[in-house]
C-alpha cells in the first residue's frame, strides 16, 4: 500500500492507488517528533515494509505503523 508523507507536519496518507483513483486508507500524524530537527529542517523519514507492517525511522524516531 503505497504512503505519502507531508514534510512540513509529518502527516502520513496510506492509499490504495489503482486506475481509476486513489482510495485513501487511513491518515495520522507522526507523534512524536523528534527535537533533533532545526526549526528549518523537514520531516523525511526513512521506510521499510516488511510482513505487511510499515516502519518508519525519522532521526532519533523509529515507528511500527499497523495497517487500519
Amino acid at each position: 500500500m503505497p504512503y505519502c508523507v507531508d514534510e512540513t507536519n509529518g502527516i502520513v496518507a496510506l492509499a490504495e492507488a489503482s486506475s481509476e483513483g486513489w482510495k485513501e486508507a487511513g491518515r495520522f500524524q507522526l507523534s512524536p517528533q523528534t527535537k533533533i530537527r532545526s526549526s528549518s529542517g523537514k520531516i523525511w523519514p526513512h521506510p521499510v515494509i516488511a510482513n505487511g507492517k510499515l516502519y518508519l525511522r525519522d532521526q532519533d524516531l523509529f515507528f511500527d505503523v499497523k495497517q487500519p
